[in-house]
């Protein structure tokens, strides 16, 4: 058997890792991504949660109505979501007791050419009207 000398075999190690690197480089910046795309992905999803539970909120007020309520929600979408939030639609309804604001839209990818998919954003919130009642005294 022959012997390889030693300046030859750490060439070939230094080859050797290039070409590791060259196959493992891909999938973890596809990894790093895919974290990437989950966090902002929930940080939409939490936005769009908040923004409907405060319209809520701001609609079941006292002198306040359904159509307050989702300008407030369309400016926290907003504030929140940037340029996304063109595609989230936000709905109000009066219940007579309660008031419902929902949105419903989606979230693109963060790189579209990969495969041409949106994440769905939903959310709900419905709030009991505020009441005031006069006391025996008032």
């Amino acid at each position: 058997m022959r012997r390889v000398p030693r300046e030859t075999e750490r060439v070939l190690t230094r080859g050797q890792a290039m070409v590791e690197l060259a196959l493992a480089f891909p999938l973890l910046v596809l990894a790093a991504l895919a974290l990437v795309q989950f966090a902002l992905y929930v940080h939409a999803e939490n936005v769009t949660i908040g923004a409907t539970q405060d319209g809520a909120r701001v609609a079941a007020e006292v002198d306040r109505g359904v159509s307050d309520g989702v300008a407030t929600t369309q400016s926290l979408l907003q504030a929140g979501l940037g340029a996304e939030a063109s595609s989230v639609a936000v709905q109000g309804t009066d219940g007579g007791t309660a008031v419902t604001i929902t949105a419903s839209g989606s979230l693109s990818l963060i790189l579209p050419a990969v495969a041409n998919v949106s994440l769905p954003l939903h959310a709900q919130a419905s709030v009991s009207k505020e009441s005031f009642v006069v006391g025996p005294n008032g």
